[in-house]
């Protein structure tokens, strides 16, 4: 049955709507906005609602061309993030096969090249099995409900014991599984050149 309430009802019982009032991080001119959004649905004009949904397919246009956006700057950042990896590396590596010192020099930059701890590779999925006994943990996570302790899911893997691993290979151990290895590590820090060059 169709609402039979006046426009002046209407508006009486739109200045009552609290759901405006709470809404967070609303500006006054903005809740205004949207208070005029209302008044126009409750006016029941075919033009004032096809105006309102206007105004979504609007929201939506912009968001989807964000949304695009963000996906764009986060390819670039993610190629940007692996040129930089690569050119770090051919330094590291010049370094490494002594083509260049551990503290190069150019017009303007300079920068330092140090060891640091060793990166632990384990291709724990090549171990053999009395390897994974001697060098492996198993992890168990339960999850479980806070209201009653009830169990609800409950995961076993196994994973490397990388402390016991990396010590192992540390000193050369012949037990360590054959699969794993330490590899060297080296860190490139670069600044603006202060040190002259004779």
């Amino acid at each position: 049955m169709p609402d039979t309430r006046t426009y002046s009802q209407l508006a009486e019982s739109i200045k009552q709507v609290s759901f405006l009032k709470e809404l967070p991080d609303v500006e006054e001119e903005e809740r205004g906005e949207l208070e005029t959004y209302l008044q126009d649905l409750a006016s029941r004009q075919e033009s004032k609602f096809d105006a309102i949904i206007a105004l979504i397919k609007k929201c939506d246009t912009y968001v989807e061309a964000l949304q695009n956006e963000l996906t764009e700057i986060k390819e670039n950042l993610d190629v940007w993030k692996k040129n930089k990896e690569k050119i770090t590396n051919i330094i590291k590596y010049a370094y490494q096969n002594e083509l260049i010192n551990s503290q190069p020099v150019g017009v303007k930059y300079q920068a330092t090249i140090k060891r640091v701890k060793p990166r632990l590779v384990p291709n724990f999925d090549n171990w053999e099995e009395q390897d994974r006994v001697e060098f492996g943990l198993r992890v168990t996570t339960t999850v479980t409900r806070i209201k009653d302790d009830t169990v609800v899911d409950i995961k076993e893997e196994e994973v490397p014991d990388k402390d016991r691993l990396r010590e192992a290979l540390k000193h050369n151990s012949s037990s360590a599984p054959g699969a794993s290895q330490l590899v060297p590590g080296y860190a490139l820090v670069y600044e603006r050149r202060k040190r002259l060059t004779v």
